[in-house]
């Protein structure tokens, strides 16, 4: 394990470099030939040898600015669809006034246009950080391991949050209505080649669901071509075990239809190891000491088929019917747990070995109609309808031999467990923008339901203990409305905004009859304030309210087990989360960023393990703490180091505490808190002159950190890339080696009052990739792949935990 006092040396090192550099700005204002500013045009400031040294693009009002230049001469190219490019030679001495810049009108229509420029891998606009991820080493890996690299994004127990934020993940803007486990098989199915970039919101608006803190916008391509391009794509990753992906995707666009097509399949074989330990108490004394080892063995074979249809139905129309298809059937887990048991003097005293093989199979349906119209004035109307079916069957066979403290077999017992599941999810919405007394004004409602159905039947001649057969109905309605104002004059941008949601919802179990009926309405104000003080300084404060309900198996009282007296289970009785969070930030030169914030959470959700010292028993849940809060302050900074080098930062050093009620420890009051420091550092390098020779380097650290009631050490990551791209652009191969000094797999543990337990889990982090892809067809042309999302999906299962 890699000192934290060196890597946060090295980390520290960057950011002090950069800012004792000199550089220059670059500022100007982009209009059309009637002087009326043109939004959102693309600046790329080129070398003379046409190496891009910076880009940017203009505000709603048409200016731009450029920081952090070199002395020296420069090409300033823009770029807007519909448009003609612009170049114009730049001197740079000292900070430049460029003045208006005039773009004419482009009357052809050009079969496809390839800008081979290096855009930075990192910028600020709006209140959001962009990860671009597209045409760089990232492109050939899945997009759950884009997320991985992605500026403030921590993965914990396949958990993807922004720090500890409560985070929800968007796809092109909708929401994705899937659990954190289901979440994670969708993207490593989805290639990184159909992901332009990764936007990290930690203020969205009330135009955004109420539930969640932070958003993760995941941005795929947009069609802007006529023609027909398709692409296959390959990838072999070795860890302990290979594991492969094969993809295909094919795209059309004439004048009226716009067409996707892809699919994937990705065969895996998966190992885990963990090793745990249980010190149990016998009263106030120590009693017997539990070891275990998990042994796990995944094997699956996922399809996952997308399609998208687009209608211009005229100038003003639009019409888009969008599905995603994923199929893992057969998918089966081979458990082994063996486990030795100790008294308190460490001698032997006993033993048992739990062998567990799950069968399962997994239907995910997700539909989505969305019509969009232009009406006029800066006035347009979305409406748009999705709905999921989402079926999940599983079978688990438990047999566990127990032995005496002599290592002599003493008896067996066997049982099984028949588990099905099966969701429904609605939701409609109608979202409006519109142009109000110079102000952007957005205002909607939105609907959504969710009825699901569980089954789980104990069969075999042996029935753990508090083991029931249970059917668990649960219906969820959530009607939401609201309105967002913005308004920018002069130097000062005021963002306002109210959402109201009114939620009913109730859950029965058929074992303990209605265990949870929620109906409430809540108001999430948000309020954001920036000021411009010049063309180098910025700052902004802004107040956010949100919420956080159960998820669907959160809610679910069943049990997964991985032996007789360990096993995860879900909580009806959980209720929502509050969460209150200001943030102050303060932008220098347009690429240092620092952001100071604190967040408040009454009755937050959390994952906690328990373990039961009388009848020797852990498990696993979700529960409502007390409270949680942290304190942090952030930076993030991003440049280019040399014509071929860049490099992006993520730092943060902050303060976590929580609360909660050890449920088998009389109910005591526990707090639990940790200081601690979370840096990231993207490298992206050019390695020929032609471009063709790209690579990365990424690096990780996070110190002392919460996962529930454990406390995690240190952990540090290092992966690196490279690229190669094939005649012409046509194809690519990459390289990728993750985790190369096989330092993120890190051990949790807890203990307080009489609860001591702790487990180093062991997957497989460090592995070694190749990817290929190769296109045919009017291959340059950009297109309209992307992925659909529904939010409610994301609630109906919960992360692994073991």
């Amino acid at each position: 394990m890699l000192d934290q006092k060196v890597v946060f040396f090295c980390i520290s090192f960057f950011a002090v470099h950069f800012i004792y550099a000199q550089h220059y700005k670059i500022e100007g204002h982009v209009s059309n030939k009637n002087n009326q500013p043109l939004p959102y045009v693309n600046l790329i400031l080129l070398a003379k040898d046409s190496t891009a040294i910076s880009g940017t693009s203009t505000e709603e009002n048409g200016t731009f600015i450029m920081s952090q230049i070199s002395k020296g001469s420069y090409i300033l190219q823009t770029s807007y669809v519909g448009y003609k490019n612009t170049y114009s030679p730049v001197e740079v001495n000292a900070n430049v006034q460029i003045g208006n810049l005039v773009m004419l009108e482009n009357v052809e229509n050009l079969d496809g246009v390839t800008v081979i420029h290096q855009r930075p891998r990192i910028e600020k606009k709006g209140g959001k950080l962009i990860f671009q991820v597209e045409n760089s080493t990232l492109s050939s890996m899945s997009g759950y391991e884009i997320l991985k690299r992605t500026p403030a994004v921590i993965i914990v127990n396949d958990n993807i949050s922004i720090k500890n934020s409560k985070t929800t993940v968007y796809i092109n803007n909708k929401r994705v209505y899937l659990n954190d486990t289901e979440l994670k098989n969708l993207l490593e199915n989805f290639s990184g080649t159909n992901i332009a970039s990764v936007e990290v919101i930690t203020n969205p608006s009330s135009k955004y669901d109420a539930e969640g803190g932070a958003v993760l916008n995941i941005v795929t391509s947009k069609n802007i071509s006529i023609g027909y391009k398709g692409s296959v794509n390959g990838n072999y990753e070795q860890g302990i075990f290979p594991k492969y992906r094969f993809g295909t995707d094919h795209y059309y666009k004439s004048s009226f239809v716009n067409l996707y097509a892809g699919y994937t399949f990705n065969p895996r074989k998966d190992y885990k190891r963990s090793d745990s330990y249980t010190n149990f108490f016998n009263g106030n004394l120590p009693g017997n000491q539990w070891k275990a080892s998990l042994y796990k063995t995944t094997r699956s074979k996922v399809h996952n088929l997308n399609t998208i249809v687009d209608f211009d139905l005229d100038t003003k129309n639009t019409l888009s019917i969008t599905s995603n298809f994923n199929f893992s059937p057969e998918k089966t887990i081979d458990n082994l747990v063996d486990t030795h048991i100790f008294d308190a003097d460490e001698n032997p005293n006993g033993a048992f070995i739990s062998t567990s093989n799950i069968e399962n199979d997994n239907v995910n349906l997700s539909f989505n109609a969305t019509y969009n119209r232009e009406m006029g004035n800066g006035t347009t109307l979305s409406a748009q309808a999705n709905y999921v079916y989402y079926n999940d069957e599983q079978f688990q066979d438990i047999l566990t031999d127990y032995y005496n403290e002599n290592n002599a077999y003493e008896y067996s017992n066997i049982f099984g467990t028949h588990w099905t599941q099966q969701n429904n999810i609605f939701t409609g919405q109608v979202d409006i923008s519109a142009i109000w007394n110079e102000n952007n004004i957005d205002f909607g409602t939105k609907y959504s339901g969710i009825k699901g159905n569980s089954e789980m039947i104990f069969f075999g001649d042996y029935m753990p203990e508090q083991a029931n057969n249970d059917d668990f109905d649960y219906d969820e309605n959530i009607w939401a409305g609201y309105v967002n104002l913005n308004r920018e004059w002069e130097k000062w941008a005021l963002e306002l905004g109210l959402r109201g949601e009114y939620t009913n919802a109730i859950g029965n179990s058929a074992a303990y009859g209605e265990v949870n009926h929620q109906d409430y309405f809540e108001l999430f104000p948000t309020i954001s304030i920036h000021n411009t003080i010049s063309g180098t300084h910025e700052w902004g404060i802004s107040y956010k309210r949100a919420i956080d309900r159960p998820r669907y198996q959160s809610l679910n009282p069943f049990r997964y087990y991985l032996n007789e007296n360990n096993f995860i289970t879900g909580n009806p009785t959980l209720t929502p989360s509050i969460e209150n969070k200001v943030t102050l930030d303060y932008t220098y030169n347009g690429n240092y960023i620092f952001s100071l914030y604190y967040q408040h959470e009454n009755n937050d959700l959390g994952s906690l393990t328990f373990q039961n010292n009388e009848d020797e028993i852990a498990y696993n849940a979700v529960f409502n703490l007390d409270e949680s809060f942290q304190y942090s302050i952030d930076l993030v900074h991003y440049r280019y180091l040399t014509k071929w080098w860049y490099l992006s930062t993520y730092l943060s050093e902050f303060y976590y505490e929580l609360s909660f009620l050890a449920r088998e420890s009389n109910n005591q009051k526990q707090t639990m808190s940790t200081f601690g420091f979370f840096g990231q550092v993207y490298n992206s390098f050019t390695l020929s002159k032609n471009r063709t020779w790209s690579a990365s380097l990424y690096l990780e650290y996070l110190s002392r950190f919460l996962a529930g009631n454990y406390i995690m050490k240190d952990r540090f990551k290092a992966n690196i890339g490279i690229r190669k791209k094939l005649g012409d652009g046509r194809a690519e191969i990459t390289l990728n080696a993750n985790d190369i000094f096989n330092t993120f797999n890190i051990p949790f543990a807890t203990k307080y009052l009489n609860q001591d337990n702790g487990y180093l889990p062991k997957p497989e982090t460090r592995t070694v990739s190749v990817g290929f892809k190769y296109n045919f067809g009017n291959y340059r042309l950009k297109d309209n792949k992307r992925e659909i999302d529904f939010k409610e999906e994301e609630r109906l299962n919960e992360e692994e935990t073991f």
